[in-house]
């Protein structure tokens, strides 16, 4: 059985070159890449702010 994609969205983000730098040393110093340490600080905001963030489901693209 085909194991399912996880990883199907991209995204660009347009930061000052001090974010970038923090943000290479955060996802560095816990040995992420910068995806996954992007994913963790967006996860660790939303339980700090008490928001259980659950992403919706894919649209679907079937038209009857």
């Amino acid at each position: 059985m085909p194991r399912p994609k996880r990883k199907t969205e991209a995204t660009t983000l347009k930061m000052t070159p001090e974010v970038r730098q923090l943000w290479e040393k955060c996802a560095e110093r816990e040995h992420r890449s910068l995806t996954n340490m992007f994913e963790v600080m967006v996860r660790d905001y939303a339980a700090r702010q008490s928001d259980p963030v659950q992403p919706s489901p894919p649209a679907s693209n079937n038209k009857i």
